[in-house]
């Protein structure tokens, strides 16, 4: 009766990190497969998927760091080509301190683009061993 009560627990066990793996695949996809401007609600919910399990934990976390970069790349794009559309309407003052931003701010995110580029491949790894562990 004892080794029943043990394997049920292990069964319990195994379906609930095969149910964190499905919805950290899913997640990583949908990033993948998004446009730009829908990456950084992506990463974010890469972020809320809910983990126990140490492997699938560990792939989350590899995975936050890569999609968190890129999606703070983004969204620093997106404000560089708002303010740069700003001066070219005129709404904006090339002495202005936004305006004087802008080049660092284009740095910042390209450095973090960078980061996001290097880090996605662990990530990808790491998801590609979470479907041939539950054979999603």
């Amino acid at each position: 009766m004892m080794r029943f009560v043990v394997l049920l627990l292990l069964c319990a066990s195994c379906s609930s990190a095969k149910q964190e793996a499905g919805s950290l695949v899913a997640a990583v996809d949908r990033f993948h497969k998004a446009e730009n401007v829908d990456k950084p609600a992506r990463a974010m919910s890469i972020v809320a998927v809910v983990c126990t399990d140490a492997t699938v934990c560990d792939a989350k976390s590899a995975c936050s760091v890569a999609t968190r970069a890129t999606a703070d790349a983004l969204v620093l794009k997106a404000e560089v080509e708002a303010k740069l559309a700003e001066l070219k309407r005129g709404t904006l003052s090339k002495t202005d301190d936004a305006a004087r931003a802008l080049p660092s701010m284009l740095d910042e995110a390209g450095r973090l683009l960078d980061e996001g580029r290097r880090q996605m491949p662990v990530c990808d790894q790491k998801i590609l061993a979470l479907r041939g562990r539950y054979d999603l």
